[in-house]
């Protein structure tokens, strides 16, 4: 993750290899011959502070476009550059590191406390993901199923994906293998009619009900009225936006047309396998809406709550 991002920044980071003249002093031995004392402590040799020296306009256009391959929206590396720009006589990295971190800021949001909260106020807790075609929303959808199971809080599946082949089997497998009922029907069926029914089991064991919807173009208008259709008639306590964050710049087009539909979350999948990452802080500047979890990996535990801090990080690390 991120490991673009680094290489670019080191473009214009680099330390001084070569030591000044007025970092090692010369000194006459007794016999009046000029010799270049060695420093015996490897912890005492000068270096240059990272970014002593001031950043060109060359290298800041430059490292501006690097942002724009590492996935990151033309608007937010303009703000970054700026702030180098107007900091350009303090240390490059922490002025990026502080940059960085404010724009993936965001208020601390609990969504493990608000399903159970929700769960002992109504007797359940429906919750609708949606997102792109192959952006791992069913995946994502077992994962926190997993993580749900672990917290205590019973869980069923509602295999509301009727027109995909295979969509139900890899819905059913996920809640073999994590023990969790599964509600379904037959494919071609009324996507709305599963949720109700995993509805009205969700109140039989006082859980929480994790609804996966087909994955759709969000140019398909057809397939975006349906899921339309699904939230007005279900009328969920939670809707949650999947992102796949290798999509690139084009995923902020997903946020936008996602939004018609309205989403209180998001959760950004493949971190593990993105080497360029700069699409989180695009996406975290498009919305307002919190970053719940990043998939970082292949197995059910791989879901982890977002903190910005731990990015930073691991950008920076």
């Amino acid at each position: 993750m991120f490991n673009f991002l680094k290489k670019t920044f080191k473009k214009i980071t680099k330390e001084e290899k070569k030591e000044s003249k007025d970092e090692v002093k010369k000194k006459k031995d007794i016999k009046g011959e000029t010799k270049l004392k060695k420093l015996e402590d490897k912890k005492e040799k000068p270096k240059r502070k990272i970014f002593s020296r001031q950043i060109s306009e060359k290298e800041l256009e430059s490292f501006k476009f690097d942002l724009f391959r590492a996935n990151i929206s033309i608007e937010v590396a303009e703000k970054i550059v700026e702030s180098l720009k107007e900091e350009k006589s303090k240390d490059a990295k922490t002025v990026l590191k502080n940059e960085i971190q404010r724009l993936l800021e965001q208020e601390e949001h609990d969504f493990m406390n608000f399903v159970k909260n929700k769960t002992k106020e109504q007797g359940y807790c429906t919750i609708v993901f949606f997102g792109f075609n192959g952006s791992g929303k069913t995946t994502t959808i077992a994962r926190l199923g997993n993580l749900l199971k672990k917290q205590n809080i019973p869980v069923v599946f509602a295999a509301a994906d009727t027109f995909r082949a295979a969509a139900i089997e890899q819905i059913s497998k996920h809640g073999e293998n994590l023990g969790l009922k599964v509600v379904k029907h037959k494919y071609g069926s009324n996507p709305a009619a599963v949720v109700f029914d995993a509805k009205i089991h969700a109140k039989s064991i006082g859980g929480a009900v994790l609804v996966d919807t087909a994955g759709r173009l969000h140019a398909d208008r057809n397939l975006m009225e349906e899921l339309k259709k699904i939230i007005r008639i279900n009328e969920p306590d939670y809707k949650i936006l999947v992102l796949d964050s290798l999509t690139g710049n084009d995923i902020l087009e997903q946020v936008d047309k996602f939004s018609e539909v309205g989403f209180d979350g998001l959760i950004l999948t493949k971190l593990d396998v993105n080497e360029k990452g700069g699409s989180i802080i695009s996406v975290k500047q498009k919305t307002k809406k919190p970053i719940l979890f990043l998939g970082t990996g292949q197995e059910y535990k791989d879901l982890e709550k977002f903190n910005s801090k731990k990015v930073v990080e691991r950008l920076f690390g």
